[in-house]
């Protein structure tokens, strides 16, 4: 008895045979597909909770801080400094209470005067520069009306504590306003701000070119502005 293969001819046996392949591998390809489409949801799983795991913060622990922001202190002021902050003045004359005060770096003569309880009813404020800075030992007469004003007298530098004989003609200082056309270096260092170097350069222009005309003659000298002139105006005078 032969069988269905045995009538078949060779054309039909290779298609069968060929069908048989294709219709193997199709197989193998869609059991490859369903494999990996149940193992992905797994993976996905997996990562998932990985990735959870990572994100997890613990807010009962502090947050560190960077060690930039630990290493840093606070400054710590020191005796040096603070002295930088704060000068001392004399105040006397015409105030409530004369005496030694400690103002704050960058005070003005007006300051100095309320330090001092203010200044008294007969105290002629009009011939002080109440907005005049003050410098660390500084001596600060308030004159009584009727009273030739007296300069606002700065600390002794090194320079003038070295000249006691400059120290004893201070004491006898000329009578406020001074006469530019007459007056001595010696007469114009009483004049607050004026050291020894611009008085001399004041009597040598004067030398060179005669007499002042008016005080703003003296913008002519070198080291004289604006604001030392101002400074200057109420204690000079042209006659």
């Amino acid at each position: 008895m032969h069988s269905i293969w045995d009538k078949l001819e060779l054309r039909e046996r290779t298609t069968l045979l060929a069908v048989y392949a294709a219709s193997v591998v199709l197989a193998l390809l869609l059991g490859y597909g369903w494999g990996r489409s149940g193992a992905e949801p797994t993976l996905q799983t997996g990562a998932l909770q990985t990735s959870s795991a990572v994100e997890v913060i613990d807010l009962s622990q502090a947050e560190p801080q960077p060690a930039s922001e630990n290493a840093q202190t606070s400054p710590v002021e020191t005796p040096q400094s603070a002295a930088n902050d704060t000068l001392v003045v004399h105040v006397v004359g015409a105030v409530k209470k004369a005496g030694v005060y400690t103002l704050a770096t960058g005070s003005r003569v007006v300051d100095a005067i309320e330090q001092a309880g203010g200044a008294t009813a007969s105290a002629d404020l009009d011939t002080l520069n109440l907005a005049e800075p003050l410098v660390d030992g500084q001596k600060i007469y308030v004159p009584r009306k009727g009273e030739t004003p007296s300069p606002v007298v700065a600390a002794p530098t090194a320079a003038s504590a070295s000249r006691p004989a400059r120290s004893e003609r201070a004491a006898a200082s000329p009578r406020f306003p001074i006469n530019l056309n007459t007056a001595t270096a010696e007469d114009l260092e009483a004049i607050p701000g004026i050291g020894p170097t611009l008085a001399q350069r004041i009597v040598e222009y004067r030398a060179t070119h005669g007499k002042f005309s008016s005080v703003d003659d003296l913008l002519e000298v070198h080291g004289i502005g604006q604001k030392r002139l101002e400074n200057m105006r109420p204690y000079v005078t042209v006659k």
